[in-house]
């Protein structure tokens, strides 16, 4: 028996280095055209991971901690990477021989009785069996190699999924915050107005009592008290939806798990030097994903076209049956068998297999395609967002000098009786409206540079990535 395992060893030793494992297809370059720039160039600060800092919130670093470890989604996303994981582990088990082992045992009894008047007599036998084999397939053309590496490359694109999102959760976290403060702003300028508007009304009421206003100027001003105050339910409700979701992104179930009071819109963040295009490849992880599936899917195609190959086993095994356990593995008969086995007819079921995984690397090659090209287009959306809504808010911002300006001259020709009170409340209305339009739209300018460092993407260190490697384990 050792000799002939031996030999057995010797011919493969032989054979089998003179067969290549096969090469997976080179990747296709990118269809499409990466520009040398984008369009607008800010001249700014290099990117910084950590641009949430800027605003100096204690109270927005908490919710986004938090956020990083209770965040349902994310928790998902580390399970995957844990599946993931798994999977590469299952692969890479094909590279060892499968053992296996039985024992067992089995007792035999005779009763036999020739008469009704004689006695009866009893034989009985047992015996023990045991079994051991095992078997080894040899990855010759890298097949088993190539499963893993499809495995390897899922694993590190489920990592790169939870860096994406944990990058698009801290932008997500502040953006909500970033619009409960302003309905806050808003909501305490709509209060102020409203006192205002109540004052006015007392005022008219005395001046129509002394005969210096007429009824109409007293309704005019009760209609607009009335909608003013109207409008307090529908921001109380906005600002407790808001609430809810940022206790939704921090993993919380219920908005009073999480603190949130600032009610004065921060500074917006510095506009970020953007570097160029290119760039995106790298700092993006959604990109990196995506280039990490078309990695996976090249890997399948070597695969699918290994198993086109005849693949080649060891196979050995032993029998041992005694009725003495003492003896058990003195009486014993071995094998082993080498064999080769490949497809002959199969009615193209292979072959169509090979023609799937390549339709499926040219699908994730337009995917990552198309991943690269929205990056560049959000990049390029964010910054002309930057660039106009800063142009609007200067011109808002005139237009509200310029009301101001009626106001004065409305409430002047009132006094003097030389027009309505109409046009001193159209002036009045409309700087109602003026005040918590610039608030919600310099909100909204600080979005678009929140928006923009979540176009940039973000490259986790090797720190970050041992971190959370440690949370998933």
């Amino acid at each position: 028996m050792m000799r002939s395992f031996i030999f057995a060893l010797l011919v493969c030793l032989v054979l089998f280095p003179g067969c290549k494992a096969l090469d997976p297809d080179p990747m296709t370059p990118l269809p499409l055209t990466i520009p040398q720039s984008f369009s607008i160039e800010p001249d700014g600060p290099d990117r910084s991971d950590f641009w949430w800092q800027s605003f100096d919130s204690d109270e927005l670093n908490l919710l986004i901690d938090t956020a990083q470890t209770d965040n349902f989604d994310l928790k998902t996303l580390k399970a995957k990477i844990a599946q993931a994981n798994a999977r590469v582990a299952k692969e890479e088990a094909s590279f060892f021989p499968a053992l296996t082992a039985s024992f067992g045992g089995q007792k035999k009894g005779v009763h036999t009785q020739e008469s009704a008047n004689s006695n009866s007599s009893y034989t009985g036998s047992h015996s023990l069996d045991g079994a051991l084999s095992g078997s080894y397939t040899i990855d010759v053309w890298g097949e088993a190699m190539a499963g893993k590496n499809v495995q390897e490359m899922s694993l590190r694109a489920a990592n790169q999924d939870f860096y994406a999102y944990t990058h698009e959760l801290r932008a997500l976290i502040a953006e909500t915050w970033i619009d409960l403060i302003a309905l806050r702003s808003e909501k305490n300028i709509l209060d102020n107005q409203i006192r205002i508007n109540q004052t006015l009304l007392e005022l008219l009421k005395l001046r129509f009592v002394n005969g210096k206003a007429d009824a109409l100027d007293v309704s005019q001003q009760r209609e607009a008290s009335a909608q003013a105050l109207s409008q307090v339910p529908l921001l109380e409700k906005q600002v407790q939806v808001l609430l809810n979701r940022l206790a939704f992104l921090c993993g919380k179930t219920s908005a009073a798990q999480i603190q949130s009071v600032t009610c004065v819109l921060p500074e917006p963040p510095a506009l970020a030097s953007v570097g160029i295009p290119s760039n995106l490849l790298e700092n993006r992880p959604d990109i990196q994903a995506a280039q990490m599936r078309l990695s996976s899917s090249l890997w399948e195609v070597t695969a699918a076209k290994a198993d086109l190959l005849p693949s080649f086993t060891l196979t050995a095994g032993a029998l041992f049956s005694s009725g003495q356990l003492d003896l058990l593995y003195q009486n014993w008969v071995a094998t082993l068998v080498g064999s080769i086995a490949g497809p002959i007819f199969d009615g193209g079921f292979r072959q169509a297999e090979v023609e799937r995984a390549r339709a499926a690397a040219q699908e994730q090659l337009n995917l990552y395609a198309k991943t690269v090209a929205a990056a560049i287009f959000e990049v390029e959306d964010r910054l002309v967002g930057i660039q106009k809504q800063e142009s609007y808010i200067k011109l808002l911002e005139e237009e509200l000098g310029a009301v101001l300006l009626t106001l004065r001259d409305a409430r002047l020709q009132y006094q003097n009786g030389q027009s309505s009170y109409l046009s001193y409340l159209i002036a009045w209305t409309r700087i109602e409206g003026l005040e918590r339009q610039l608030v919600g739209e310099r909100a909204a300018f600080i979005k678009e540079g929140i928006g923009l460092y979540r176009a940039l993407g973000w490259k986790p260190t090797q720190q970050n990535k041992t971190d959370d490697v440690e949370q998933v384990k």
